[in-house]
């Protein structure tokens, strides 16, 4: 088998075709590196920076309106600065004590149920062991 080159089995027709797309790739390419070269125009800058600005606003409020959906509106904090809102993680902080206390009201039923059970198996005891007179 014989090694022959690829371009040897192409016709000069070909070719030229070849070499016309390269040079228009190179002219395309060059352009573009020209037209990144020159100065930036500062109003299209500036448009486009408030332009984005609007966009992240607008992201902003509509992540608030999901969180104020899901978590409900804030609420107001009780002290000196009342028209301020309070935070979620001073909610959840406030959700924690409330809840902290709630457990501590169970274990204190808890433990006085406990003792009214021993008290009520104590004094059931009692009257099985003494008989009736």
């Amino acid at each position: 088998m014989s090694r022959t080159c690829f371009h040897t089995r192409l016709t000069e027709c070909h070719k030229n075709a070849i070499r016309a797309i390269r040079k228009m790739k190179y002219f395309l390419a060059r352009r573009q590196f020209s037209q990144a070269r020159k100065p930036y125009d500062v109003q299209d800058v500036i448009e486009q920076y408030s332009q984005g600005h609007v966009n992240m606003m607008f992201r902003i409020k509509e992540l608030q309106r999901r969180l104020e959906k899901t978590v409900g509106k804030p609420a107001h904090l009780n002290g000196n600065d009342s028209n301020k809102p309070m935070t979620i993680a001073a909610r959840l902080l406030r959700l924690e004590i409330k809840v902290n206390g709630i457990d501590r009201k169970v274990d204190q039923m808890l433990t006085i149920l406990n003792i009214i059970n021993l008290k009520a198996n104590t004094n059931g005891l009692e009257s099985h062991t003494h008989p009736a007179e």
